[in-house]
């Protein structure tokens, strides 16, 4: 049976947050990778949500306990700690817990002593403190925590448990407030996809699944019909010149056959064999040779995740990917004709249609390094992308956790 991950926050979608948002987006990429998740929260919904309501800060329960731990009248907090530790420990129990913000921030009191309570117990968790926030640097939340047992509860650093950062500026934070050192905090920024902000469908996630999408660049995006007007050998020509040059591109022509001219699948055919003489099958897509047919949703997608729209065409009569594009302010790289022209003016990065692709690849290559826009998404996907981040990252942490004994 694949191991349990519990995720372990005050709040969890559809509420609205980043720390919410991050839940979400780890649970389904633990999915992916093979584990049976559980979202344990205070406030929330869905199939892999299991509410608890004292672990909500703002329970009516939770503030009189906060109030009277304030006050030094520990019985109702101790209390409300004790029920707190008794409805988490068979919850974990056995299994790995993503703890989000709850060691390190004073938002639920009892339920950080009940944390506590459970890690001196030696409940069978293994613990993950993922840092988002440190209450240490929000005067005004330390300051509704007097002097005492509850304030130091914020700075006590745990061994059976391990720590994670959002970002190197939360490592240093909770490294000297906790007395740990850096080393010792493993930092794991949030992953960032257009899938987590719901800007991408179903069958934009086939096709994302089945290519290296993540990671290649250049990622050219072809939204044209094979049909022989459109020149897409050039677009084959130019992903083995962007190879050469050091690259690894990905190219995908996202339209159909040609409906109406027979003779595009004979097109197809000598697309094909220019693609196998000049090796770049790893290089150049054909979505139709996927049976992917994709729908005007899916082009929209596909164009804000890719780096560049390429349009080899020599005719068209209006030049609408060029149009969309710049809708969406996606660098366009283009052959000039007239249709293209009155669509972008100067705007788009223009190339004669006789222009050999090894100008036209390095033209790409140059243009993209030198547009900041183009360079810091790049840099996002790189350094932040919400696949890659999972597969480096969270889900090799969550696999050492698993096949680790617990920490004492």
């Amino acid at each position: 049976m694949a191991a349990e991950v519990v995720l372990l926050h005050y709040s969890a979608p559809p509420v609205v947050g980043g720390v919410e948002s991050v839940l979400g987006q780890q649970a389904r990429w633990l999915r992916r990778a093979g584990y049976r998740v559980r979202i344990v929260t205070g406030k929330g919904a869905g199939p892999d949500v299991e509410t608890l309501p004292l672990l909500y800060g703002r329970h009516p329960e939770v503030r009189r306990a906060h109030a009277a731990g304030m006050r030094g009248d520990t019985r109702l907090f101790e209390r409300v700690r004790d029920r707190i530790a008794s409805e988490l420990a068979p919850r974990v129990s056995g299994r790995v817990c993503l703890a989000h913000n709850v060691f390190t921030l004073a938002k639920n009191l009892p339920l950080l002593a009940a944390l506590h309570q459970l890690l001196d117990s030696g409940v069978d968790c293994r613990w993950v403190a993922w840092t988002h926030d440190v209450a240490w640097d929000n005067p005004a939340e330390v300051g509704r925590v007097p002097d005492g047992p509850l304030r130091e509860l914020l700075r006590r650093a745990r061994p059976e448990v391990t720590y994670v950062a959002i970002s190197r500026a939360v490592r240093s934070s909770l490294a000297r407030h906790l007395g740990l050192e850096e080393s010792r905090v493993e930092v794991i920024p949030p992953g960032v996809s257009l899938e987590a902000l719901r800007l991408v469908g179903p069958q934009t996630r086939r096709i994302l699944h089945e290519l290296p999408w993540v990671d290649r660049y250049p990622v050219l995006l072809v939204p044209v019909r094979i049909t022989r007007r459109k020149n897409l050998e050039l677009a084959v020509r130019v992903a083995a010149c962007l190879r050469d040059q050091g690259l690894q591109p990905l190219v995908v022509v996202t339209g159909p056959l040609g409906a109406h001219t027979p003779a595009n699948a004979g097109y197809l055919d000598e697309l094909r064999r220019l693609r196998r003489e000049l090796a770049v099958e790893d290089h150049l897509v054909f979505l139709a040779e996927r049976g992917i047919r994709c729908s005007p949703r899916t082009v929209g997608e596909l164009y804000l995740l890719c780096d560049a729209v390429l349009i080899p065409s020599v005719l068209e009569g209006f030049g609408l990917p060029v149009a969309e594009a710049g809708l969406l302010r996606v660098p366009v790289f283009c052959t000039r004709i007239a249709a293209a022209t009155e669509v972008a003016g100067e705007l788009a990065h223009f190339f004669d249609v006789e222009e050999p692709p090894e100008s036209v690849a390095r033209c790409i290559a140059r243009e993209l390094a030198s547009d900041r826009a183009a360079r810091l998404r790049r840099r996002v996907a790189e350094r932040f992308g919400g696949e890659r981040m999972a597969r480096e990252r969270l889900v090799p942490l969550v696999a050492r956790l698993c096949s680790s004994p617990v920490r004492g």
